[in-house]
């Protein structure tokens, strides 16, 4: 039997792995060999339908399963019914978050023969063996209790990720927390593990790939703590050289917690929704702002990158409220911060209870909440234009390390900071934050009439926003083509009103004033050479014809230097002499 196991992502990312139809492939493998030979399929929302379905044909199933998500949910019927309308034939199943939380609307397409809710590695096995007259049972509505009893996708081999590549990896299933606007609870209250042999052996086989970032898949991560230390534990011993990002839960954080943090590469995302414990009791959650704050500095503390997650249009909450919600996650300083709308899912208990909360919503994909009796469609629009503000202002354009002064000194709350973003970005946000949060922070500064601050901003976002993301996008500028020199490929070009070196040595010291910084700064006004050279930061002032001259390297014609400019490029590391190969003049 040929089984076509097809999977649809939002768009190409890190994140972007078969880790569902993989794990349904490993136990169709281990229970019925050679009887079925399982392909996956990959797609994109970007793609095109006849790309997918001609990607399906060509494997010859007999039998194709759909992991349907929110997401993809209308993709994956349209393929399906092309799928049914040429090849009436082939068995189509459905499974995947979307078929667990409302099978029965998927039912009433009358698209798939077999609709499989829930985990899906034994039903799927049951279809298969009725399908191939093995038995009558065309289903199995059991959970798998024991999870060793399933297969890694990865070491038995389905799974091959490419060195620098991502990985889901999944530690466990199951949350004992009853969060009405999630689903996870109620596929299974009870956290089972995956076998921690298992979980050694696929992190080692990770590291020797030589993976990029790990993106681990448990909800309940910090349930319970001494399970999380050992595994922490376990990640920093076998996983060196990974990245990992994980979902944990603030209240469950302790010191000796957060200090096994510290031993990894990881980014935390923590869920704290609102900032208001009386909205958050409509979604039975608890919150305790003072106790959150305390467990937050720990991981501060400890030197841990770590963001929150925020969600407007919760019951009970208003846009002032989530304003508020949004000047208290900005204060405690999270390296990112991902706001949404409340999304009333289906199979949700808040599903069952939205009507009597006030709740309007989409009834259909991605069932996003319109309004409430608190929060009108207006609000909505308005939180919504806040937080891509935020996310292209702070996240994107990593304020992190300077935003904080900036609104000390405008004395400005983060809310109305945004407010004001909001209204004055384009309605088409640009693809490169910088020159634009130069210009909305200098905008602010020149309304208070204070240009020497706003020039020291100018400064700082340079230094953040260019020279220090050097160490991660070093750019690639073409070397000269008729010439022995070539220019270090690691550098830039930027525009200093003070001295960077000075303003850096007294932000380490612990000088944040603007004002105080803007009138003790020597100024410069002029163009330094930004570049690593052997690992090492480099920052040299240039004339304005020494900078022209660099810039001719970009077209492979370089202009007639400076005088005297070459051997002091050549000990700087600025250029690199590839006539004698043996023996380059570069540092």
């Amino acid at each position: 039997m040929e089984l076509v196991l097809f999977s649809i992502h939002i768009e190409e990312s890190p994140r972007a792995v078969s880790l569902a139809t993989a794990m349904l492939a490993a136990a169709v493998q281990k229970s019925l060999g050679s009887k079925v030979n399982s392909c996956l399929v990959d797609s994109t929302l970007q793609l095109d339908v006849q790309d997918d379905l001609t990607r399906i044909l060509a494997c010859q199933p007999q039998v194709v399963g759909f992991s349907i998500a929110v997401w993809n949910r209308h993709r994956a019927l349209e393929i399906a019914r092309c799928l049914k309308q040429a090849h009436p034939e082939i068995v189509l199943l459905a499974g995947g978050p979307e078929v667990t939380a409302d099978p029965q609307s998927l039912r009433q397409t009358d698209l798939f023969e077999h609709v499989l809710p829930g985990e899906g590695e034994l039903k799927i096995v049951a279809v298969l063996r009725s399908l191939l007259g093995e038995n009558k049972d065309a289903a199995d509505d059991s959970a798998v209790v024991n999870l060793a009893e399933l297969p890694s996708p990865y070491l038995s081999g389905w799974l091959r990720p490419a060195p620098g590549a991502g990985a889901l990896w999944e530690l466990s299933r199951g949350c004992p927390y009853r969060c009405d606007f999630c689903f996870e609870s109620r596929g299974s209250s009870v956290v089972r593990r995956f076998p921690l042999p298992r979980l050694r052996a696929e992190l080692q086989h990770f590291a020797k790939l030589g993976l990029d970032e790990i993106f681990v898949l448990d909800p309940t991560f910090n349930y319970h703590q001494q399970t999380a230390k050992d595994m922490l534990r376990l990640m920093a011993r076998e996983g060196r050289g990974l990245r990992f990002s994980l979902e944990i839960r603030a209240e469950r954080i302790d010191r000796e917690m957060a200090e096994l943090f510290s031993r990894l590469d990881c980014s935390l995302q923590i869920g704290l929704q609102s900032a208001h414990s009386e909205v958050l009791r409509h979604v039975h959650r608890d919150f305790d702002p003072e106790e959150f704050s305390d467990k937050i500095l720990l991981l501060h503390e400890a030197g841990v990158s770590y963001g929150f997650d925020l969600i407007y249009g919760l019951p009970g909450d208003s846009l002032d409220g989530f304003l508020a919600s949004l000047d208290f996650a900005l204060g405690l300083v999270p390296n990112h911060l991902d706001m949404f709308p409340l999304a009333v899912l289906p199979g949700t208990r808040l599903a069952e209870t939205a009507g009597q909360l006030g709740l309007s919503f989409q009834d259909r994909p991605p069932y996003r909440v319109l309004s409430s009796t608190t929060f009108s469609v207006e609000d909505m629009n308005q939180a919504a234009r806040v937080a891509a503000a935020c996310d292209f202002f702070y996240n994107r354009g990593r304020a992190v390390p300077w935003f904080g002064m900036v609104l000390d000194s405008l004395a400005l709350a983060a809310s109305d900071f945004f407010c004001q973003l909001a209204a004055w970005l384009p309605h088409e946000l640009p693809e490169q934050p910088l020159e634009w949060q130069k210009k909305f922070v200098r905008h602010l500064f020149m309304l208070q009439e204070r240009p020497a601050e706003a020039d020291l901003c100018d400064d700082l976002l340079n230094y953040f926003g260019q020279v220090e993301a050097l160490f991660d996008h070093p750019p690639e500028i073409p070397p000269a083509r008729q010439s022995g020199l070539t220019l270090n490929p690691a550098f830039r070009l930027v525009y200093f009103h003070h001295d960077p070196q000075q303003l850096t040595r007294h932000l380490a010291e612990g000088v944040t004033d603007l004002e105080e910084l803007a009138f003790f700064l020597p100024r410069v006004d002029r163009e330094y050479y930004c570049g690593i050279v052997h690992d090492s930061l480099q920052l040299c002032p240039l004339t304005v014809e020494q900078s022209d001259y660099l810039r001719t390297f970009s077209s492979g014609s370089p202009a007639t230097p400076p005088a005297g400019f070459i051997d002091f490029a050549l000990e700087a590391g600025i250029l690199t002499d590839t006539v004698d190969r043996k023996h380059p003049k570069c540092l």
